[in-house]
């Protein structure tokens, strides 16, 4: 299985723009144009998921749109869900989505949670990875169950690579 870890866009701060919960931040203007050179350099680049996994939160949702988009996905190949909120341990996740199979699969989601989910993946809490805004991390998991350590990073790319 193919697993692409993304990190969502620059969003707004809690109190800017009368923004007051952290569910509810929007992407900035900046946050918006990372998302849409995102989405097309990674279909440029050949990356094509048959399911994308999506935060709740509003930044890692509008983070999603131009994603979805450009890889023309519809129906139960966009899933929504609390599991990929701030807080879930990597278990619970790497059950969730073990339910819900595809061969290449995107999770768009938040900081530390995808770093920890990254170093799960492949075994290794020491191995400190860290997701830009807008950044990627690809990998390649045996099988087609995720698991601790079953995962092997093949790249990790920063908001600046597109």
């Amino acid at each position: 299985m193919d697993v692409y870890l993304i990190r969502h866009a620059d969003a707004v701060q809690l109190g800017e723009a009368g923004v007051t919960e952290d569910f509810d931040r929007p992407l900035t203007e900046t946050g918006r144009a990372q998302a849409q050179k995102l989405a097309r350099a990674l279909l440029a680049r050949g990356v094509r998921i048959d399911r994308l996994f999506v935060s709740p939160l509003v930044r890692a949702l509008q983070t999603a749109e131009p994603l979805i988009a450009e890889w023309g996905l519809a129906g139960d190949a966009v899933v929504t869900s609390k599991v990929l909120a701030p807080g879930v341990r990597c278990r619970k996740v790497a059950e969730w989505i073990n339910n819900r199979p595809g061969a290449a699969v995107g999770l768009v989601g938040h900081r530390p949670d995808l770093n920890e989910f990254a170093a799960w993946l492949i075994g290794s809490k020491q191995v400190q990875i860290s997701l830009d805004k807008a950044g990627v991390a690809y990998i390649r998991v045996d099988g087609s169950e995720l698991e601790k350590g079953a995962g092997e990073l093949v790249w990790l790319l920063p908001e600046a690579w597109v």
